[in-house]
């Protein structure tokens, strides 16, 4: 899929969680692409990096940290407030899936599954806020899903958390307006990444091909680059339902 929209990137400084597949790679290799600086974030950035020539490579600041650990969090953003002379976007999409029913999920797997989607984001919140309130300046971007109304067999621990994350967006949406920071979600509908394709069966790839479709990550990345640029400087506290065109869905693929 070849990407139209274009922004002035140049100077800037973007964190993406979740960097090191699907959508936070699309994005993130997108950016550092177009000159920006982008502070990559995940447990692995093998896909990320990838055929990147040396000059992009360099625009990547690839961490190994996992969300869910707050102190780690913690020290990456005092770190990237040290390195760099400022933080114009967050971009947070990191996540996991486990897909097991209720009365079969331990509790363990509910805690993994929270601790990574929603407590992962309010430690990078916590972190971020700061820096954004300092400059008067800044743009928040997370997931969430369309799980999060609608539901899945075994899916209850991330359809939960994407739906917690709505209402902690829109707060922080309104704690940030007078600070000229915004804060919005976007669900980006299904998307051929490993967060969806690692758990779902042939049986639900074939049901989301007849009706929504399944969509390429890249497919996203010109919503994103209009949510953490100034095009959208008066949207804050919002929703976005991303829809998949026919343009933009995955082709004569199996999804597996």
């Amino acid at each position: 899929m070849t990407i139209t929209v274009s922004y002035r990137l140049a100077e800037a400084v973007i964190l993406v969680t979740g960097a090191g597949s699907g959508i936070g790679a699309a994005l993130a290799r997108h950016c550092a692409l177009a000159g920006a600086t982008v502070v990559a974030v995940d447990r692995r950035h093998d896909v990320l990096l990838d055929g990147l020539d040396g000059a992009t490579r360099g625009r990547i600041d690839a961490r190994d940290v996992d969300v869910a650990d707050a102190a780690a969090v913690a020290g990456l953003i005092q770190d990237v407030d040290r390195r760099y002379p400022r933080l114009d976007a967050a971009v947070l999409g990191a996540a996991i899936q486990i897909r097991a029913h209720i009365d079969q999920m331990s509790a363990a797997q509910w805690r993994e599954v929270i601790d990574v989607n929603l407590n992962g984001v309010f430690y990078c919140l916590q972190g971020i806020i700061p820096l954004f309130k300092a400059r008067k300046s800044g743009a928040i971007v997370a997931f969430t899903s369309g799980l999060a109304l609608n539901g899945w067999p075994g899916a209850s621990a991330y359809a939960a958390s994407k739906a917690a994350l709505i209402g902690m967006i829109k707060s922080a949406a309104y704690e940030l307006k007078e600070f000229n920071v915004r804060a919005n979600v976007l669900s980006p509908g299904v998307r051929a990444t490993p967060l969806f394709l690692d758990v779902s069966s042939e049986e639900e790839r074939k049901f989301y091909r007849a009706s929504i479709g399944i969509g390429e990550p890249e497919g996203v990345v010109p919503t994103l680059l209009y949510l953490i640029s100034e095009a959208s400087s008066n949207l804050t506290g919002v929703v976005i339902e991303h829809r998949i065109s026919l343009a933009g869905m995955v082709a004569g693929r199996s999804g597996s």
